[in-house]
C-alpha cells in the first residue's frame, strides 16, 4: 500500500485503489529505466489533472486570477509532485524507482510518471480517484511549490525536454560535431559522440542535427536522466543500445568473463493466446505489452511478423535481455533488435523491458498493415 499523508490532508483511498491497478512499465519514464516513451500519456494526464484541480478550486470558491494561478501552479508543479511521490504511489510502483534522495534530482521525471498514471486511471474510468488526487495536491501545496513553478510553464518545460542536446549541455556534458560516416550523397549517415563525466556514447542519424540529438538523448537515458525522443530516433537509440551491449561484452571478454547469451525458451503449449470475453487474437495481443505476446506474434500475424526470438545474459551488475523481431516483408530494416538499455537486478525485469520495446514495434507493423501503407518505404521507425 502507498504511504499515508498527514492527518490534516485529504484521504487518498480511492486514488490508491485505482493507481495500484496501473502497470508500472506502461508509465515509467526512460529517466527511471522505463522502456516506453510515456510523454504522450503524460501530456494527456497533465490536462486531465489540471481540469480536476481547476474544478476543485472552483468548488472551494477561490477567487482572483492571481490567486487561482498561484494555487494551481503550486498544486501541479513537478517539485510538489516529486516531494509527495511516496504518499501518492503504491509500493508496486515505488519499488521500480530509485531512492527518494536520487529522485530529488529528477523532478520532471516524477511529474511525468504521476501524470502518466493519471492518464491510465482516467482511461479506466477513475474520475472520482483523480478528483481525490486533485484535492490532496491542493491541500498539501505550499508557497515554496508555487515559487518553484514560476517562470517555466508546461510549454516551456516541454520545449526543454524535447531538446536533449540542450539539457545535456546544461548538465555540463558535451556533444561533439557530427561527421559523415557513410551513406550515399542523397542519403548520408552521420555519427555524433556525446559525453557526460566518464560516460561517452555515439549515435547515428540522417542529418548532423539528428545524430547529435540522438547521441545526447541516448547518453541522458544511460545516465538515468529523462529526455523526450522523437519517433524517428528510435532506430538510432536501438543501434546505440546494441553498441553499448557490444562494448560491455568486449570488456567482459577481455577480462576473462565472456558475456554468454542463452535463449529464452517458451513451451509450445505456452505459445497460445489466452482470450477473454470474446476478444480476438489481435485484441489480446494489444491488451498488454509482454515478451510472451511478442513471441506469439508470428503465430497470430504471419503476414506481418516472420519470427521473434529472445536471449538473456548476466553481467556482474545485473541482467540483460535481447529480442529480435523479423518482419514478414523482407528488405532493409526487416529485422530489428531491442536490448535492455541498462542492466536490471532481475532477469524477469530485463526480459520484460526488452519485450515492451519489441511489442511496440510489432504493434507498429500491425498498424502499417491495417492502414495499407506498408510499402517498401513504410517500415516503422
Amino acid at each position: 500500500s502507498a504511504g499515508q499523508a498527514g492527518s490534516t490532508s485529504p484521504g487518498l483511498a480511492h486514488w490508491h485503489s485505482a493507481v495500484s491497478e496501473v502497470n508500472g512499465w506502461l508509465v515509467l519514464p526512460m529517466g527511471f529505466g522505463g522502456e516506453r516513451h510515456v510523454t504522450t500519456a503524460a501530456w494527456h494526464g497533465d490536462k486531465v489533472l489540471g481540469a480536476a484541480v481547476a474544478r476543485e478550486l472552483q468548488a472551494q470558491c477561490v477567487g482572483g486570477q492571481d490567486e487561482l494561478t498561484r494555487r494551481f501552479c503550486a498544486a501541479v508543479s513537478n517539485e510538489h509532485m516529486a516531494a509527495h511521490l511516496d504518499q501518492l504511489l503504491p509500493l508496486t510502483l515505488l519499488t521500480l524507482l530509485p531512492p527518494a534522495e536520487e529522485r530529488a534530482a529528477q523532478v520532471h521525471d516524477c511529474g511525468t510518471l504521476l501524470e502518466a498514471c493519471v492518464e491510465r486511471v482516467h482511461h479506466s474510468g477513475g474520475a472520482d480517484a483523480i478528483e481525490e488526487l486533485a484535492r490532496y495536491l491542493l491541500a498539501t501545496a505550499t508557497d515554496t511549490d508555487a515559487d518553484a513553478s514560476e517562470g517555466e510553464g508546461g510549454e516551456a518545460r516541454a520545449r526543454r525536454e524535447a531538446n536533449p542536446k540542450g539539457r545535456l549541455l546544461e548538465l555540463g556534458g558535451s556533444v561533439g560535431p557530427a561527421e559523415q560516416v557513410g551513406g550515399a550523397s542523397h542519403s548520408p549517415l552521420f555519427r555524433a559522440a556525446a559525453s557526460l563525466g566518464e560516460r561517452r556514447l555515439t549515435a547515428e542519424g540522417g542529418s548532423k542535427k539528428a545524430a547529435e540529438k540522438a547521441a545526447a538523448a541516448a547518453l541522458l537515458a544511460s545516465a538515468g536522466v529523462h529526455a523526450a525522443v522523437l519517433p524517428t530516433q528510435r532506430l538510432d537509440l536501438a543501434r546505440t543500445a546494441s553498441e553499448a551491449v557490444g562494448s560491455r561484452a568486449s570488456e567482459a571478454a577481455s577480462a576473462g568473463r565472456p558475456l554468454r547469451w542463452s535463449a529464452v525458451a517458451f513451451r509450445e503449449a505456452d505459445l497460445a493466446a489466452e482470450l477473454k470475453d470474446g476478444e480476438d487474437g489481435e485484441a489480446w495481443f494489444r491488451r498488454r505489452p509482454t515478451l510472451h505476446r511478442s513471441v506469439c506474434a508470428p503465430l497470430l500475424f504471419p503476414d506481418a511478423v516472420r519470427a521473434v526470438d529472445a536471449w538473456q545474459a548476466r553481467l556482474d551488475d545485473g541482467a540483460l535481455a535481447l529480442v529480435r523481431v523479423q518482419a514478414a516483408r523482407g528488405g532493409e530494416g526487416a529485422t530489428r533488435v531491442f536490448v535492455t538499455p541498462a542492466p536490471t537486478s532481475r532477469g524477469s525485469a530485463a526480459r520484460r523491458a526488452a519485450g515492451v520495446l519489441a511489442h511496440a514495434h510489432i504493434t507498429a507493423l500491425l498498424d502499417l498493415q491495417l492502414s495499407g501503407s506498408a510499402g517498401d518505404e513504410g517500415e516503422p521507425q
